[in-house]
């Protein structure tokens, strides 16, 4: 956890990349990859839209979320 800015104040966020998960991550708090997460409100945040910078994507659950073209 870290102080970040949301909505025009500073929260106590969770820090660290942004993680994939599927419907039995969301019961066993785990990301495809296997780490452990914090789960976000989905209402606020869409994977992989809201990586960024400041919360750059796990590598390994995008590489396991690309679709090949």
């Amino acid at each position: 956890m870290a102080p970040r800015r949301w909505s025009g104040e500073v929260v106590e966020m969770p820090a660290g990349r942004l993680h994939a998960v599927n419907g039995a991550g969301l019961i066993l708090g785990r990301a495809l990859c296997l780490a452990p997460v914090t789960l976000l409100d989905p209402r606020d945040w869409r994977w992989p839209n809201d990586g960024d910078e400041d919360w750059p994507l796990c590598w390994i659950c995008l590489t396991l979320t690309h679709s090949p073209s």
